[in-house]
């Protein structure tokens, strides 16, 4: 899917919910580089609009386990838990170079790096962000929050487990997050592919 439709698509998903201050979220991704920002700088969807194309793959694989296992989420709980989960990225990465040896000759080549000036963590400043547009609710806040689940500081471990406990769709979107980044998608290394960003006049 090409990142046009992609956007179309997430933000269309975005506008059938009927979550007060979702045109607000919106501004704010369209506002933002989240259609154009990578999902991260070297493990999965490291290349332009990696974001919006993992928070899209997320979304169908999420919804799906809704249904499987009969969570009971709403259609809006999923919409927003899924594609909003990782808005903590967006204007969080920030293009640099590297020097790299290619066909004998050492050469330029950019790469992604963080450059995070709002230093809230991860899970939680996702919610932090969304609760500045929308109301989300407690399992809204469990689901986003703890979605990296054992990626996050091992001292988080006990409260991980106690909200899966409350919140056990909150363990299936870790498991979306996972299927999507290690199945779905890919990485690149630097300059080895021209899906990655290029330098800007």
């Amino acid at each position: 899917m090409k990142s046009e439709e992609i956007k179309n698509k997430i933000t269309q998903l975005l506008m059938d919910t009927e979550r007060k201050g979702l045109d607000k979220v919106i501004e704010y991704l369209e506002s933002s580089d989240f259609f154009e920002a990578p999902a991260s700088t070297r493990y999965h969807g490291n290349y332009k609009g990696g974001l919006a194309e993992h928070s899209l793959n997320v979304y169908e694989i999420f919804k799906k386990k809704n249904i499987e296992y009969d969570f009971g989420l709403s259609d809006d709980t999923v919409k927003i838990t899924a594609l909003l989960h990782d808005i903590c990225k967006t204007n969080f990465y920030t293009v640099s170079s590297r020097n790299m040896k290619k066909d004998g000759k050492w050469i330029k080549v950019p790469y992604y790096a963080v450059d995070d000036q709002v230093p809230f963590g991860h899970g939680e400043k996702s919610v932090i962000m969304l609760q500045q547009f929308i109301k989300l609710s407690r399992e809204e806040v469990i689901i986003i929050r703890w979605h990296m689940g054992g990626y996050e500081p091992s001292q988080n471990y006990n409260s991980i487990s106690k909200a899966w406990n409350i919140c056990k769709a909150g363990v299936a979107l870790h498991t979306a997050d996972l299927e999507s980044s290690y199945i779905l998608e890919t990485h690149f290394e630097p300059g080895e592919s021209t899906k990655q960003m290029s330098f800007k006049a």
